[in-house]
């Protein structure tokens, strides 16, 4: 009889999460979480074995210059990511064309922004220390950054194209391929291994990726689509990316130049600890834009379930999120002291408070993804100029009064005060008048043939 009842309750368990998965929302949106989730937890072990194979100041010199190219690429990609996620869905026959002028415009941009930061802005960062000791570093340097550009496209190209199960793939071919290759190089370059294998790891992922995305997805893409879809114009993503590339500009400061900024106002050791705690941290930020993502494809082709599906797409994003975030809070000590008893020390409160900012940070993602699917841009760049304007601020004065956990308490800061903001003006009256159907209510998915 126990059996008979087990067996009852998990074939309904079963059916329930088989319609629940048949949603393109949840669907998606859990895949890629599910990248973010898995890529986190191979980026942490990239980490272990970097903090343990080398000295924290190199760590801390190497995830600085990884931060910069990173900034760079963000600043050369000119919010295309955005602009593929909204536009792929009803691209049609121009899809191809649009991927293809992505990718070229934002190498072309990444190209000149390395030049000029190479040529005098680099400066400041640690960039120098890297020349001195590689004189061709330069040219990789810039190559990097335009490789970047490229693997962050490629994402929002496979989201767009309802390829998201695609995406933990290349992630995860990108993280093996750079942990194999800085345990190799750890004794034969001891200065730059880790950006050298952050590097190549990347340039092996962006061609797999993409004899994937040209050969099989773009061409199935465009035979299901080209016939039924309006194609669209350049003025029309021009307009898109305009407005909503100077919010991007605001995230990239706050996020990828927060460790360069930290190394240059207090050391390249410090950072070396922020940055793990960072990195661990924002594995959380990632849960709330990647479900956005898959919000953004099903609302853009039909605006009218933009209401039910953002409070749907909320509440699920809660389900995975404050999980995630109790058992780092509980568990941030023990999870620094696997990269080395000094970064348990030096880092735990730090990682708690970014931590406990994943939470406020829930609502502000989710503000914006709604207002990329309504192209309300103004709003979204000033929600995004006041949050990293409080971060960057409250981060750089209590940084020189409580160390590194200061910035961690100017994201927990900058973030609640937003979303106190947010979720008065904007979401609550958007899901006032949502009435949650039932289980039983709910549309069943077609039987399969």
């Amino acid at each position: 009889m126990f059996l008979a009842s087990t067996r009852h309750q998990l074939t309904l368990l079963l059916i329930r999460l088989r319609a629940h998965l048949y949603w393109p929302l949840y669907r998606n949106g859990y895949a890629l979480v599910l990248s973010s989730a898995f890529t986190s937890l191979l980026g942490m072990v990239y980490w272990v074995l970097a903090a343990h194979l080398y000295s924290a100041e190199i760590v801390g010199l190497n995830s600085a210059a990884i931060s910069a190219m990173m900034f760079l690429a963000g600043i050369a990609q000119l919010n295309l990511t955005s602009a593929l996620i909204r536009f792929i869905p009803g691209a049609g026959a121009s899809t191809r064309r649009l991927v293809v002028g992505a990718y070229g415009l934002s190498a072309l941009v990444a190209l000149a922004v390395g030049l000029i930061f190479m040529g005098g802005f680099g400066a400041w960062t640690p960039i120098p220390r890297f020349i001195e000791m590689i004189p061709f570093f330069t040219p990789w340097f810039i190559l990097a950054t335009m490789g970047w550009c490229i693997f962050m496209l490629q994402d929002s190209v496979l989201t767009g194209l309802r390829r998201t199960i695609w995406v933990p793939v290349e992630n995860t071919v990108f993280a093996v391929v750079k942990i194999v290759l800085l345990v190799l190089f750890a004794a034969a370059l001891p200065h730059y291994g880790i950006f050298a294998a952050w590097t190549l790891g990347l340039l092996a992922a962006v061609l797999l990726s993409n004899l994937f995305i040209f050969r099989r997805f773009l061409p199935s893409h465009l035979s299901q689509s080209a016939a039924d879809k309006t194609p669209i114009d350049a003025g029309q993503i021009s307009r898109f990316v305009a407005a909503d590339y100077l919010g991007e500009i605001c995230w990239l400061v706050v996020t990828m130049l927060m460790p360069v900024i930290v190394t240059q106002q207090v050391g390249a050791k410090a950072n070396a600890y922020f940055y793990l705690a960072w990195t661990i941290a924002y594995s959380l930020y990632l849960v709330s834009p990647n479900m956005g993502a898959s919000l953004i494809v099903e609302a853009a082709t039909d605006q009218r379930r933009l209401k039910r599906d953002s409070y749907r797409t909320f509440v699920h994003t809660a389900y995975l999120l404050v999980p995630a975030v109790g058992l780092i809070v509980i568990g941030a000590p023990y999870i620094l002291f696997i990269f080395g008893p000094d970064y348990a020390t030096e880092a735990t409160t730090l990682l708690r408070l970014l931590a406990l900012s994943a939470l406020p940070n829930m609502i502000n993602a989710m503000f914006i993804s709604v207002a990329r699917v309504q192209r309300r841009l103004a709003a979204l760049v000033t929600v995004l100029a006041i949050l990293c304007g409080l971060v960057l601020i409250l981060g750089m004065l209590l940084l020189h009064v409580v160390g590194i956990t200061g910035v961690g308490l100017a994201w927990l800061i900058g973030q609640t005060a937003v979303a106190v903001g947010v979720w008065s003006t904007q979401l609550r009256p958007l899901w006032s008048e949502i009435v949650e159907p039932t289980y039983a209510d709910r549309p069943r998915p077609a039987p399969q043939a």
